[in-house]
């Protein structure tokens, strides 16, 4: 037997400082250019670290190959004064608590995960292959959810809704455990068939908790801000959403492909998925966590209600053909390739509010193909490869985005006229049919 034993270390420090501002929301009403009740969104050095390690030993014996495997991953957040100590239990058990206190801050401390990783490929017979892996898997959550207003600047009142979004320096990072099974088998020596199936059990999940606090007057002291406020510019603490990491999903599927190799004639690829994904949030601004209302101590439905992700497709068919040929003389190489997409319309709740947010409805399914021409010339000490690229061939009008049911963008909505006019959104399409010409030289 044989062993190969790989290791590797990797650390990375990020120094982010960020400086703007923007109209205060909840008060462009009265707006005057000698008060302009601007919102400071700034602060101070953050200094986010990223650490990493593992170790790798792949074993090589008669009849089966097997890859063990340990990673080490950590990461900090970066902010001396990064997230409340003040949570939503506490906020609940008592309706004059202030949950942005400042003198509660809290320094971020580092997040840190061991992932083992295993897998065992095998032959039986000159034709087939059989595999079998597990992984644990460490993501952190991106800077944007860590660190996005985390100052926590709020509304000038309660007239502007939960448009306020705050970041978390206190997320946990999104584990993922994948199980996998497959096998391969040749055809011929350039036709194989893959099929494999797979199970992944997802943590830490981002979504997003909705608050009615206790309105909360405050003038920015203590807050830490480079802009710094003045006594006129208090906020109201009354509306906001801010980010967690406390959902759950998985996925399970199965997967099988057909291809065909080659350096030159026809080559190609097909692949077609099916698969079920669910879980309690779909993403970092979904209110998988209901909303608290800190006056009575009450916590409002939706909480970690298991139902379909909304990014999820269950059918997915896609590939491509290739035929190129070599003809000599000034035309030296000739083809043309066709890539082809085929996937089940996006989940869609039928109506607004919490019963509606089962997702048990999909948009229209996407097709999509693409046709290339080209044609490779031999001038000398140039190639130039003249092409002709054909996208959305069947100009098919594919749907990529449906409105929230209520919002003002669904055409049943009473705002509809006024937020979207009579025209359609152009956003819930995807593009056209469209032919691109282009010439590349090589040299």
């Amino acid at each position: 037997n044989r062993h190969l034993l790989r290791a590797g270390f990797d650390y990375r420090m990020f120094d982010i400082d960020r400086s703007g501002h923007d109209v205060w929301y909840g008060r462009t009403l009265g707006y005057s250019e000698s008060n302009p009740r601007l919102q400071h969104n700034s602060f101070g050095d953050a200094k986010p670290i990223e650490i990493a390690a593992y170790v790798q030993d792949q074993m090589e014996f008669n009849d089966m190959i097997l890859n063990v495997g340990l990673r080490f991953d950590g990461f900090d957040a970066g902010s001396d004064k990064g997230y409340w100590a003040t949570g939503i239990e506490d906020m609940a058990a008592d309706e004059n608590l202030n949950p942005f206190d400042p003198s509660k801050r809290k320094a971020t401390e580092m997040k840190t995960s061991i992932s083992p990783r295993l897998g065992v490929s095998f032959p039986v017979g000159d034709d087939m292959a059989f595999r079998y892996a597990y992984g644990s898997f460490f993501q952190r959550p991106d800077l944007y959810s860590l660190l996005n207003n985390h100052m926590a600047q709020m509304d000038g009142g309660t007239e502007s809704g939960f448009f306020i979004y705050l970041g978390n320096a206190n997320l946990d990072p999104m584990q993922t455990s994948i199980y996998e099974m497959g096998m391969q088998y040749s055809i011929a020596n350039d036709l194989k068939m893959d099929v494999s199936g797979y199970y992944k059990d997802i943590s830490n999940l981002l979504g997003s908790q909705e608050v009615y606090a206790v309105p909360y007057q405050d003038n920015g002291a203590g807050h830490d801000n480079n802009a710094g406020w003045g006594t006129d510019d208090t906020f109201e603490a009354a509306h906001y959403s801010f980010q967690v990491s406390d959902h759950y999903g998985n996925i399970r599927g199965l997967e099988m492909s057909l291809s065909k190799t080659g350096a030159s004639g026809l080559t190609g690829r097909a692949s077609y998925s099916y698969s079920i994904a669910r879980g309690t949030a779909s993403d970092k601004i979904n209110a998988g966590n209901g909303s608290l209302t800190q006056a009575t101590g009450g916590v409002a439905a939706n909480i970690m209600t298991m139902t379909t992700l909304d990014w999820h497709r269950p059918h997915v068919l896609n590939g491509y053909v290739d035929y190129h040929m070599d003809l000599g003389g000034m035309l030296d190489r000739a083809g043309v390739n066709l890539t082809f997409n085929y996937a089940s319309g996006l989940a869609v709740s039928a109506r607004s509010g919490v019963a509606g947010a089962s997702l048990d409805e999909r948009a229209p399914a996407t097709t999509d193909v693409n046709l290339k021409l080209d044609a490779t010339l031999a001038l000398g000490p140039v190639n130039p490869t003249v092409y002709l690229l054909v996208e959305n061939v069947l100009n098919r009008q594919n749907v990529v985005y449906i409105a929230d049911p209520g919002s003002f963008f669904d055409e049943a909505s009473a705002y509809y006229d006024i937020a979207a006019g009579s025209t359609n959104n152009l956003l819930a399409y995807g593009r056209p049919m469209t032919m691109n010409f282009g010439v590349q030289i090589d040299f």
